[in-house]
């Protein structure tokens, strides 16, 4: 699903109008068509608030379409002047039908009243100022009337690049979005503006637009065109031979949520490579399909030769999760980062999550060793580490413009995947955010699950791209499914539902 703000919106509508040739009527017609399919028919009074740009024309395609269905229809005209050509239009249309149209904030308390639907379109994704005044009083006086609410691409007053309110915003019920998944809506912060949120088309396939647009919102029709799937006469080596190197006598869990993960991802052949102190004292267990590599306590020099002929043989190597940021870690990190190419010729793709990116940071000279190769896979506070910049400056870029995150991903040649409700994945040119997970599943191990996650599907032959939102998703996506009957979600939840929910999700 494509993602945009204003800036893209408005594109979207010229390119339509003017390359591919279709009226901004028609654009309309089919967007009220659209809109049509969400709303409750079961109503019989609608009340359709209408400003005087496209949005507003929006607004009174859909009254003329409720008029023709015999429902009972009023409009309220938020402004009539200088309105724009097409909202002219419509506006006459309806009027010449008979359908009723008021002006002035005094007539708008009784319609309110009688209405049992409101329509928002009074102001669409153009808003960039404050709203004052008239629009103040009509949008405050329909959030007074707790009246179910739909709006028309957004709901008015909100600002569809930040999502943030504009002085005043209507409070949606449900939100009918047209060709993009507006960037707006991932502030969280406004979320109880929005309501449930649909996006829709309007006539036009998204693929004519594609060229147009780098940003995506994941859905389950994205995935759905990107799936490799499996050949027939295909074996084990085909999907992938991946090396974990995770845990430690500290965090011990970290590592086998990791590498049991990978393997119950379809990965060919998994690796967990370890220290030998790290099952010390402790009953956690590997399954029995991941392959031990220990490495001894103390002098580890005797283990790196074995390691390199390890990762010789490997596609991927994951690392990171509960290793710790000692120096024999950090001399195992760089043993596998000196390895760039496998034994087939083909490069070795690396995922780093954790304390392998707080190494990262702290060594920076290994970037060097990881470009074209590597996907990072921090939260905020750890990509605040590597990329210098402040928590605030990266929460508000996640939600705005990626700007921050595209520039790292670019700078160093690596596909960024930064963690958080929305996960942001991006390789410097295109941005894809996720679309699934919830609440329940925020405990610990969750990151070590998607680190194994993305290391399977890298195996298997999906780019680090692919991998990183693909796993993202995915990740959620069995986390939704389980949040339906379930109030806490564990990544043993997740690992054990991940071969169902894979077959689901990844076949035609």
């Amino acid at each position: 699903m494509l993602l945009g703000g204003n800036e893209i919106t408005g594109l979207l509508d010229s390119y339509a109008i003017n390359i591919l040739g279709i009226p901004g009527v028609i654009l309309m017609e089919n967007a009220a068509i659209s809109f049509l399919k969400h709303l409750d028919n079961n109503a019989d009074n609608y009340l359709i608030l209408c400003g005087k740009g496209n949005n507003g024309g929006d607004g009174y395609v859909i009254a003329r379409h409720l008029f023709m269905m015999g429902k009972q229809v009023s409009i309220f005209a938020a402004s009539t002047k200088n309105m724009s050509e097409d909202c002219k239009i419509n506006y006459n249309i309806c009027r010449n039908i008979g359908i009723s149209i008021c002006e002035g904030v005094e007539n708008l308390e009784k319609m309110l009243k009688t209405c049992e639907i409101i329509i928002d379109s009074i102001f669409g994704t153009g808003l960039n100022s404050d709203i004052y005044g008239i629009y103040y009083d009509i949008i405050e006086r329909v959030n007074s009337s707790f009246k179910r609410v739909y709006s028309v691409d957004i709901p008015s007053g909100i600002n569809g690049n930040n999502g943030e309110v504009m002085g005043i915003a209507i409070k949606a019920y449900k939100t009918v979005s047209f060709m993009t998944y507006k960037k707006g809506f991932l502030n969280h912060a406004s979320s109880e503006y929005f309501g449930e949120i649909a996006v829709e088309n309007i006539g036009i396939s998204s693929d004519c637009f594609l060229h147009l647009v780098k940003e995506y919102y994941v859905t389950e029709s994205l995935i759905k065109e990107n799936i490799i799937g499996r050949k027939i006469n295909s074996h084990k080596g085909d999907y992938g031979r991946v090396g974990i190197f995770a845990g430690s006598r500290k965090f011990p869990g970290a590592g086998i949520i990791a590498a049991n993960s990978c393997a119950r991802g379809g990965s060919g052949l998994v690796t967990f490579v370890t220290f030998e102190e790290t099952f010390k004292d402790n009953n956690l267990s590997i399954y029995p399909e991941v392959m031990p590599f220990y490495i001894k306590s103390g002098d580890i020099g005797g283990n790196l030769k074995e390691l390199e002929e390890l990762v010789f043989k490997s596609d991927v190597m994951a690392l990171g999760p509960g290793i710790g940021k000692s120096k024999n870690a950090l001399k195992i990190i760089e043993t596998i980062f000196n390895i760039e190419k496998n034994e087939k010729g083909n490069k070795i793709s690396l995922i780093i999550d954790a304390d392998g990116i707080n190494l990262l940071s702290e060594n920076s000279n290994l970037f060097s060793k990881i470009s074209k190769r590597a996907i990072l896979t921090p939260h905020t506070i750890e990509f605040s580490r590597l990329s210098g910049l402040s928590v605030g400056e990266i929460s508000k870029d996640r939600r705005t413009s990626f700007e921050n995150l595209r520039k790292f991903a670019e700078k160093y040649e690596i596909v960024l995947l930064l963690k958080g409700k929305n996960t942001v994945v991006t390789d410097g040119e295109s941005v894809y955010i996720n679309s699934t997970g919830n609440p329940y599943m925020a405990n610990g191990g969750m990151g070590d699950c998607l680190t194994g996650i993305i290391a399977s599907l890298a195996g298997q032959g999906y780019s680090l791209l692919e991998s990183g939102f693909i796993g993202a998703f995915l990740h959620g996506y069995i986390g939704d499914f389980l949040g339906i009957e379930q109030y806490a979600i564990n990544a043993t939840h997740i690992i054990e539902n991940i071969p169902r929910y894979m077959r689901k999700l990844l076949t035609t």
